[in-house]
């Protein structure tokens, strides 16, 4: 699992404004900088130091259409960070709860260590 990605993919979604970034293009399919600046009410410099951030993190897509840059959320990065993260907790979970039949079985029959 690439720990470094999965940090980066969750640090650029803290924060209210590019959730609601990665919200309103998912909603629209497709949105430019400055609808987002109109919908938002933000400068257009905040908006798009956001949108860097999650592009950065693979979580943006865009095309050229004329002079408009149009954003897309990638959807396949997001799900796929959130199946790596869902798969590790089940992982981590499954063996927790596996160690802890051991033990138990173990000061069941007097084997535990002390």
């Amino acid at each position: 699992m690439d720990y470094r990605r999965l940090a980066r993919v969750h640090g650029a979604l803290a924060n209210e404004v590019r959730l609601q970034i990665i919200e309103l293009i998912a909603q629209h399919n497709e949105m430019c900088v400055c609808e987002l600046v109109d919908l938002l009410d933000m400068s257009q410099a905040n908006i798009s130091r956001h949108v860097s951030v999650l592009r950065d993190a693979g979580l943006l897509t865009d095309r050229k259409v004329g002079t408009w840059v149009l954003l897309r959320v990638d959807e396949r990065a997001i799900e796929a960070v959130s199946g790596q993260l869902a798969t590790a907790v089940r992982r981590h979970h499954r063996q927790s709860r596996q160690e802890d039949a051991v033990r138990r079985l173990e000061a069941r029959l007097g084997l535990g260590h002390s």
